[in-house]
């Protein structure tokens, strides 16, 4: 049986020559070493088919290019070990340098041929005194070893446990013990050539080039070197560039081995004469190394133009797992230190051109970076852009490296670190000023504010760089002192900024909280509205503090419904000063505040079924709170108006304010002033300016009762000079006098203003902007009294969109077809307590950022930003229930960058109304429908829910979610796939081509429903230590339906129980009584 491997993606790593490459034994990592001296290594940044790969760490590790890496024993730990001209380093896998280990003295002058063996830690290498080995952990001289080699030179060295094999250009291969070096045995000179080599147990495996410049491999028994056990000829090339050994990880065949050729790579099997699978040349090129993973599930080959590809077993099907699926530590903190090192005379062996002196090189970059530009030799170079090969001239060269911090924003500006940079223009003279230029707008814009000097001022790194994939486990309390009174919000997008005034809004007044409990009672059937996302976000923000859950609530569908909506998608306009950063604020405020009156204005124009507004006059609540009514001559009444600006002459707020009031009132014959707001909204210092908002404001009118008003937030920005952009923060009142700092999802506990003033930091400018001040006696609206701290129930309202989906009816082509058709007669059939399994399905979009400002170099967060595109809800009332009430494909207007189709079952078109035959809706639709079902009550099922609903941007309380994820989990231990519990828990097969969310939600309930039968026969335990024995022992390999013990999946539906315990009797449903849900009744 001939088994091939699948390619699984790759990456460019450099446009040198790939030497070497090596899996990690212990964590998930792929190290990859290159002709410049560079060691990286990768991680998977997504599973998908198609692997993305990340880098983890990237540093100068040698002078000279690295052929070998090798992992070694040392201070509790695999240390990743390679050799340079005369010494032997050891760096910890985030780039740390942990050993530098000189030459034993008497031994060798330099390193030529290097090996070393993970276990034993003994190393080997040749050099001008021929063949030396020594234990890296003795630093004596006992244990080191230098025998002298034959006349012909040695182009191949390999080191096993016991033997170390030489191989030269005479077709001699010699075999000594790994102790002593005494001679075991050799194979004798001939008129073939060793080109490469590798040993195991008692077998030496050799390519050699034959007169007829084709290639064979030969394998010998160290026991009888005189004859080749078995010759493998029929290898088309004269060069072999590396042989590489592995075993079937099955056990079905004989042991293979990888050879790499200018044609390609070729697999042999041990026990026949010709290669089993000879492939095309990978990327066009010529394939110069390779290596196979501890568990032989994966592999990857590098090439000479620096890209490598990555293969798996075909027995793998999602993860691809390279040791023991442990990941990686986050790096945190590095220190970068400069490789560069003043040339030494007589020193021929650095890699890189230093005849130039220093102060001519283009070496400028800021101090502070760990970035150095020289000036190479002249090469031809792989454009990383435009894919074609360019005479380099001047380019630049990285000479040292950094690892990249995901904490680091400078390392998302820097400059393409490869010989053709395209961002620095064509003309080597200019270059000198354009760095010197991005020196100065890249340390203005990101470095500064990363100062200390900034505390609790400075601006919060994304929290998707802070925590992705395990976003709820990330304990988010540790930047938030008041997690039941404030709740953060992310700051993923760049867009962010705009959330200063969503808390502004959310927090003004407590604990009345007018804003909050207005927006809360908005709803409207227009598919992109500012004022119906607002509220979900407060809604939200209220759920989580309730509940308890980690505080930070999504925004990313509100940026998104601003986008769509042209008057608040202007706002993401990039700025580039100070001032235009406050004008902007300034104009959000107001065009926010617009769009929340026009939103509940809409409300009667878009009614949402039977829901009725909570007063007569809701429609003008924005406007009676925030809104300063005017008159003109008595008769005509003008648009409210939403702010109020200071002018920049005033010296005090107060005086300021007051003095306009007064200008205002003196046009008696003009416009005049019909009402104050309850609340006002101050615009201050739009073109510099000290203006400090005081704590309150005393107003008096002429005929009219004084008006006290307390601050309640002062949106306060900061930043480094006029030339830079800055940030915003909050100050908001929380308790009496006492005001917290809100910062993104940072938020301190309340202290006295001053306090906080006197933590700002010194050597930022900072300015107040926007201040919201309320009428002390102002009081929450009637009808919100009976409300309480959670958002109200709206079961009643949104429960009949379960049953009459009326949102998504724009949507579709032909609604008689594409409409989903509930199994309920009644959105009443859903009863507290219920369950309802749930799976969601994503697509990643192109998030296209206005905010950042084209004519700069600035590379976006690598993390994707995830969008809803289908959601599945199974209704089970009972045993054997499984109604299917809720199967959403969501429309997505935005571009779509993947669709992941394997894993989300969703195609282009799915989520076009154009083109869809689906039964398509509007975001907003499917979120009122979980909103319907959270304030139902009802238990939530599903296998990894808090992802699912942290995408579909809910909060649910944890009381309702049962996950079973988190459920068939030990601390510690690996999470199962849904895929592999059905597998060995059900006996039954899911996710076999694409994913189906009602099939995976179907799943999600019967593993819970089994999991109740084990609880209550007291086996849970038990079975869950042999569901993960059984997946070490099979590597989590779950074979495909074809394969499985040469059954089909059909056979498996008629086995009672699973194949983890056939003993016992399936409780559960089989496929066909749910066919169509139906279900058979209880008895």
């Amino acid at each position: 049986m001939n088994v091939h491997w699948k390619p699984r993606g790759g990456a460019q790593a450099s446009v040198g020559i790939i030497n070497a490459v090596e899996f990690d034994p212990d964590v998930e990592l792929l190290w990859v070493s290159d002709s410049f001296g560079r060691l990286m290594s990768f991680t998977t940044q997504s599973q998908t088919n198609t692997l993305t790969w990340t880098t983890y760490s990237s540093f100068l590790a040698s002078t000279r290019p690295i052929s070998g890496i090798f992992f070694l024993p040392l201070g509790g730990e695999k240390i990743v070990t390679v050799a340079d001209h005369n010494v032997i380093r050891g760096y910890k896998r985030g780039g740390a340098l942990f050993m530098c280990r000189s030459l034993p003295p008497q031994s060798q002058d330099y390193i030529e041929l290097f090996q070393a063996h993970g276990e034993t830690g003994v190393v080997s290498f040749t050099g001008n005194a021929g063949l030396t080995r020594f234990s890296i952990g003795n630093e004596g001289n006992d244990g080191i070893v230098t025998v002298p080699l034959g006349e012909s030179k040695v182009v191949a060295l390999h080191q096993t446990e016991k033997w170390v094999v030489t191989g030269s250009i005479s077709g001699s291969i010699v075999v000594r013990d790994s102790s002593d070096l005494q001679l075991v045995g050799a194979v004798p000179s001939s008129r073939r050539r060793v080109l490469a080599m590798d040993a195991y147990d008692n077998t030496v495996v050799a390519a050699m080039v034959e007169r007829s410049m084709t290639s064979s491999v030969r394998v010998y028994d160290l026991r009888k070197l005189s004859e080749p056990v078995i010759t493998i000829g029929g290898i088309p090339s004269d060069s072999v560039s590396q042989l590489r050994r592995y075993r079937d990880s099955f056990g079905i065949s004989a042991d293979r081995a990888f050879v790499l050729t200018p044609c390609g790579f070729h697999i042999l099997q041990m026990d026949q004469t010709s290669p089993v699978f000879n492939s095309n040349g990978m990327v066009g090129d010529f394939c110069t190394s390779v290596s196979i993973s501890p568990n032989g599930m994966c592999a990857a080959i590098g090439n000479d133009k620096g890209y490598f590809i990555a293969l798996a077993h075909p027995a793998t099907r999602e993860d691809y797992v390279m040791s023991r699926f442990e990941q990686p530590r986050r790096p945190v903190n590095p220190v970068f230190t400069q490789s560069w090192a003043e040339k030494k005379e007589g020193d021929t062996f650095a890699f890189f051109d230093e005849s130039v002196p220093p102060a001519e090189l283009a070496s400028n970059w800021p101090p502070d970076n760990y970035m150095i530009l020289s000036v190479p030799a002249p090469t031809r170079c792989l454009s990383v852009e435009s894919r074609t090969i360019l005479q380099n001239r001047w380019g630049f060269l990285r000479a040292d490296s950094y690892l990249p911090d995901p904490k680091d924003k400078m390392a998302l500006n820097l400059p393409d670190p490869f010989p053709f940079n395209l961002e620095l223009g064509d003309d080597p003279a200019a270059v000198q000023g354009l760095l010197q230029e991005m020196k100065k707008n890249q340390k203005r814009r990101y470095f500064e504010f990363r100062d200390v000097a900034a505390g609790e001022y400075a601006p919060l790194e994304p929290a998707s760089h802070v925590c992705y994939s395990s976003h709820h486990r990330f304990n988010w309390e540790n930047y938030n002192a008041i997690p039941q009174e404030a709740v953060g919000l992310d700051n993923s997008f760049p867009e962010c900024w705009i959330t200063t005034l969503l808390q502004s809004l959310y927090l003004c007044h407590l604990p009345e909280c007018p804003v909050r409990k207005v927006l809360l009672h908005h709803l409207c059937t227009r598919e992109y509205c500012v004022a119906c996302e607002t509220s979900f976000i407060f809604a939200n923000m209220m759920m989580t503090s309730a509940a308890g859950l980690n505080p930070i609530v999504q925004v990313a569908n509100l940026i998104r419904t601003m986008y769509k909506v042209p008057a608040t998608a202007s706002l993401f306009e990039p700025v580039k000063s100070r001032d235009e950063a406050i004008k902007r604020m300034h104009t959000a405020q107001l065009t926010l505040l617009e769009a929340l009156h026009r939103g509940l204005q809409d409300e009667k124009a878009y009614p949402f079924m039977d829901h009725k507004p909570p007063c007569n006059d809701f429609e003008h609540s924005i406007a009676y709170l925030f809104g300063t009514e005017f008159s003109s001559g008595g008769r005509v009444h003008l648009e409210p108006q939403f702010y109020w600006d200071v002018p920049s002459s005033a010296l005090k707020v107060n005086e300021g304010l007051q003095h306009l009031l007064k200008q205002i009132e003196s046009y008696r014959d003009q416009v005049q002033i019909k009402r104050l707001p309850p609340i006002i909204v101050l615009r201050l210092n739009p073109e510099g300016g000290t203006l400090k908002p005081p704590r309150c404001l005393h107003i008096s009118r002429e005929a009219q009762e004084d008006s006290n008003y307390v601050l309640c937030s002062n949106i306060i920005h900061l930043s480094d000079d006029a030339d830079d952009p800055g940030s915003f923060v909050s100050h908001q009142r929380i308790l009496d006098d006492r005001f917290s700092l809100v910062n993104d999802y940072r938020v301190t506990a309340p202290m006295e203003e001053e306090e906080l003033e006197e933590s700002m930091p010194a050597f930022h400018s900072h300015r107040a902007v926007v201040a919201y001040y309320a009428l002390d006696k102002l009081t929450a609206p009637p009808y919100s009294v009976h409300d309480g701290n959670r958002p109200p129930n709206m079961f009643e309202v949104l429960g009949p969109l379960l049953v009459n989906d009326v949102l998504a009816k724009p949507l579709q082509r032909d609604p008689s077809a594409q409409r989903f058709k509930s199994p309920l007669a009644s959105f009443y059939e859903i009863k507290p307590n219920d369950l309802i399994a749930i799976d969601a399905e994503y697509v990643v979009l192109s998030w296209n950022s206005r905010c950042i400002d084209a004519g700069m170099e600035v590379k976006l967060s690598h993390k994707t930003h995830m969008a809803l595109a289908r959601l599945s809800c199974v209704l089970s009332s009972a045993p054997g229930d499984e109604r299917t009430i809720v199967d959403d494909y969501v429309h997505t207007p935005e571009v779509i960058e993947d669709y992941v189709t394997q894993y989300s079952g969703i195609h282009p078109g799915d989520l076009d109304p154009l083109k869809s035959t689906k039964c398509l809706t509007s975001r907003k639709a499917t979120y009122l429908k979980l909103r319907a079902l959270v304030d139902r009550g009802v238990i939530f099922v599903g296998h990894g829910l808090y992802q699912d609903f942290r995408v579909c941007n809910i909060a649910v309380p944890p009381e309702q979610i049962i996950d079973t994820l988190m459920m068939f989990h030990k601390p510690g231990g690996r999470y199962l796939s849904l895929r592999f519990l059905a597998y060995h828990v059900l006996g039954e097969r899911v996710q076999e081509d694409e994913h189906d969310s009602v099939e995976d939600a179907r799943t999600s309930l019967r593993l819970y429903r089994k999991y109740q039968q084990l609880v209550s026969e007291g086996t849970f335990d038990a079975v869950l230590d042999k569901l993960l024995a059984t997946g070490a022992e099979t590597s989590w390999y779950v074979p495909e339906g074809r394969d499985a013990f040469g059954a089909s999946p059909a056979l498996f539906a008629s086995i009672p129980g699973s194949l983890l315990f056939p003993e016992s009797p399936s409780t559960l449903v089989p496929a066909e009584a749910v066919k169509n849900d139906q279900f058979p009744s209880a008895s």
